[in-house]
């Protein structure tokens, strides 16, 4: 954005003034002969508001700010010309359609005012809180009002059947699936697949989605998958979307849940690069038993908790740098090292869920490059997390069982009217 400085608004405002004059004289003093077409002393005096308001506001500007972390609503409008009593009017404006305080980071603030008289006044101010929503806040006579707009959106299903070429990140991502599907896809079948070792090319990949667009056809948001199923080369697994009073969950076509105590693998896209058992330390130097399985991946990749439990220890811990280790149920208990940071709220005692980011890969401590170590401990004894065998979730039973076949079959018929 480009401000001009006071010398050129004086410049260009004389410039204004001298056109306004020259063409009042050449009315003046037209030929004798020239046709006089009468003015009204109305429309005179509406002529000289109109050129008075054109003189007094010369731009409009706008500023806009993406919330980062340590960001806040408030802080951002204290860096406007906005006075104290102006932002608490607008806060309480705004309060009204929104939570202030739940902004994400990475949201949109637009700020728009005009230059009248030398003088910037903030006019409106538009906050973004998704790519559905935008709330508009603007002056009216010296106070603040809000309006809450919503675009309205179309449901449609999308559904893929495909062969896995190198990855199934990238043999996705070719077919235009967003990101935030591809991961849900990965974590739904991580309690039963390493994907380093079982995905093959060939493989088959089938899902089936639902997505959001706007009037123009732009895809806004994605909603949740309802079919999900890879084909291995002995093996295949499916899951189903089913949706109770009580929970959302994901069942193979007999009704039984994907779910398990733990995941094998705790973050997505990463290669196992150094397996269970014993090697000689790329650091010490010398053979030692690796107690635990490492996962190289890019520096800030979120990782997730394995499984739902409470942070038993959260904090430097040696050669392992950043360090959090989880308790769960049953006597097992997972630990994750040589993290960069921590994901925001992480601390000791508070209970994580099974799936959420509660840190970032990193290098910190003894280690050679960026990547996550990860260990799995049952009953005080560190086990390989590839080779440990985990109960299944639930088995649906009763009407349960009966409602979730219903939905099965729905979701089947989807399925081949798509393909049809």
């Amino acid at each position: 954005m480009y401000l001009l400085s006071k010398k050129i608004l004086v410049f260009i405002a004389g410039l204004f003034l001298i056109i306004a004059i020259a063409y009042y004289l050449s009315l003046s003093f037209n030929d004798k002969n020239d046709i006089q077409i009468p003015v009204e002393p109305n429309q005179i005096q509406e002529d000289h508001n109109e050129m008075k308001d054109s003189l007094d506001i010369f731009f409009s500007f706008l500023e806009y700010y993406d919330l980062k972390e340590g960001d806040t609503f408030i802080s951002t409008l204290k860096k406007t010309n906005l006075n104290k009593k102006e932002i608490d009017q607008l806060i309480t404006a705004a309060r009204d359609v929104m939570d202030i305080n739940q902004l994400r980071i990475g949201t949109r603030i637009e700020i728009i005012s005009d230059l009248i008289k030398e003088k910037r006044i903030v006019n409106e101010v538009v906050i973004y809180p998704d790519s559905q929503e935008k709330i508009s806040v603007f002056r009216i006579d010296d106070k603040f009002t809000v309006r809450k707009d919503v675009k309205t959106l179309y449901s449609e299903l999308v559904f893929h059947e495909i062969e896995i070429d190198k990855s199934i990140y990238s043999s996705l991502k070719n077919i235009n699936v967003p990101d935030n599907i591809i991961m849900s896809f990965v974590q739904l079948f991580s309690f039963d697949i390493d994907f380093q070792r079982d995905i093959r090319n060939g493989n088959k990949i089938n899902i089936l989605f639902e997505q959001y667009k706007d009037k123009n056809g732009e895809l806004i948001k994605t909603g949740s998958i309802f079919f999900a199923e890879i084909i291995l080369i002995k093996d295949s697994y499916e899951l189903y979307k089913f949706e109770d009073n009580n929970y959302i969950e994901y069942f193979n076509s007999d009704g039984k849940s994907a779910t398990k105590a733990l995941m094998k693998t705790p973050l997505n896209g990463a290669r196992l690069s150094s397996a269970y058992g014993m090697r000689k330390h790329p650091i010490l130097g010398y053979n030692k038993k690796h107690m635990g399985v490492d996962f190289a991946a890019p520096m800030g990749t979120p990782i997730m908790a394995a499984g739902t439990g409470h942070i038993e220890y959260i904090g430097t811990n040696g050669g392992a740098g950043k360090y959090i280790r989880i308790k769960h149920l049953n006597g097992y208990k997972t630990s994750y090292s040589h993290l960069s940071s921590y994901a925001s709220g992480m601390q000791k005692n508070i209970r994580v869920k099974q799936g959420q980011t509660i840190g970032y890969v990193g290098s910190t401590g003894l280690s050679t490059g960026p990547h996550l170590h990860y260990e799995v401990i049952f009953n005080g004894e560190k086990i390989n997390p590839m080779k440990m065998k985990l109960p299944s979730g639930k088995k649906l039973k009763g009407i349960n069982l009966n409602n979730f076949l219903t939905e099965r079959d729905r979701i089947n018929d989807e399925i081949s009217k798509i393909r049809n």
